[in-house]
């Protein structure tokens, strides 16, 4: 119940919604108000921030203040229960959720430089229908999407990667795109009006990688990489990040710059690089083919957002309701594979047919290193600010990596 809640709500506000929705379904407490020292007890938080919470979420209107019977003199203490039960208190979430994304893909289209205006009057001519380009063929770091039910007719392609998503959302092939970050802001430089929606993992998966043979011993931090060959697909989201990555650490100048377009893995392999960019299923890979594989993160030393749904910018101004209805069956999704991965890798395996034991891996490993960061802690799935795309722009340009072919 918690992670159901946690999509749409601070995390320690959705334990104190469940905890007392809980109350509500347990033959004890059903009908009886929870006082504030009850809801500390129950959730293990100090006075100060229930109270906090408990104001929040009255004024979400997803539960009541009341008073606790009591035998005492003078006026009852207060008291609160929850206003809803679970699946009702779970599509209120969602809607509003979903609500707050929309004016925040706004807020941050504006930043970027496209003003949005979303507060049109609904004409009941928004098509319900929703195609999305994935970032690559649908596997396990797609399985939460194919595990949620959608109130909109939603339908998943595979694309050859981040820029053929987001090609494909500006053509008009598809109405929503997951992209890499850095080849939405790369687009928006080169004049593509695309805006991002929301961010579907937090983190940025880029990594650089390499076998001890290939480096003739580990790979402990980027620093190491200072003197050798680095294999780099040339206008794609790993090839600018990972030179955003060597840039930060001041080393980009120090290594030798391989091109090799798709092939990075083979030039590793066949000797041509000592490191290659990749993403963090490309040494998870290796190891299954028996090579020892060490690999360094650039989401554990800059942050880097994840990938990004991305729209029109008309789309987000002309079909709220449909991307309302997309927005909260990825919730749904969401929640079911944090809660149980098992369940959204068979929903994957039923929809595509793809086997399940390393798509489920890839799931659990992703959830649990890219999924979390205190943007969604304290404001739930899918959330960025305009700060945060604004300093990565300037980063990207600063490491020359806008713009590059």
């Amino acid at each position: 119940m918690i992670e159901a809640f946690a999509t749409g709500l601070d995390r320690e506000a959705a334990r104190v919604l469940a905890y007392l929705v809980g109350r509500e379904e347990s033959e004890r407490f059903s009908g009886e108000a929870a006082s504030r020292l009850a809801v500390r007890v129950g959730v293990d938080l100090g006075r100060g921030r229930v109270s906090d919470v408990l104001g929040t979420l009255t004024d979400l209107e997803l539960v009541t203040e009341t008073t606790v019977d009591s035998e005492a003199p003078g006026r009852p203490p207060k008291g609160w229960r929850a206003d809803a039960g679970r699946a009702d208190t779970i599509a209120r979430i969602r809607a509003a959720h979903a609500d707050a994304l929309l004016e925040q893909a706004a807020t941050v289209a504006s930043t970027l430089g496209d003003d949005v205006d979303t507060t049109r009057e609904t004409t009941g001519t928004d098509d319900a229908s929703v195609s999305v380009g994935l970032n690559w063929d649908p596997n396990g770091l797609h399985a939460p999407l194919f595990a949620g039910t959608y109130d909109a007719d939603v339908t998943f392609t595979g694309c050859r990667g981040s820029r053929a998503a987001l090609s494909a959302v500006a053509d008009g092939d598809v109405d929503v795109g997951l992209t890499g970050a850095a080849t939405l802001l790369r687009a928006h430089a080169d004049g593509h009006d695309i805006v991002p929606l929301a961010l579907y993992y937090q983190r940025a998966m880029v990594v650089l990688y390499t076998t001890r043979s290939a480096f003739d011993g580990p790979l402990r931090s980027v620093e190491d990489v200072r003197g050798r060959r680095v294999a780099m697909p040339a206008g794609s989201e790993t090839g600018a990040l990972g030179r955003l990555f060597l840039a930060q650490a001041g080393v980009v100048d120090d290594v030798t710059s391989v091109r090799a377009d798709g092939e990075e893995r083979a030039a590793l392999l066949d000797g041509d690089a000592d490191v290659a960019t990749g993403v963090f299923t490309d040494p998870l890979e290796l190891e299954g083919m028996g090579h020892d594989v060490d690999s360094v993160l650039l989401a554990d030393h800059f942050p880097v957002p994840g990938p990004a749904f991305v729209v029109r910018r008309e789309t987000l101004r002309d079909r709220p309701d449909a991307l309302r209805g997309f927005l909260e069956g990825a919730m749904d999704g969401w929640a079911t594979a944090r809660a149980d991965p098992a369940a959204a890798t068979q929903a994957l395996a039923e929809a595509c047919g793809s086997p399940l034991d390393d798509e489920r891996r890839k799931l659990e490993q992703a959830l649990d290193r890219f999924a979390g960061g205190d943007a969604v802690e304290k404001n739930g799935w899918g959330w960025h600010s305009a700060d945060t795309w604004e300093r990565l722009r300037v980063a990207l340009e600063q490491a020359e990596a806008i713009g590059r072919t």
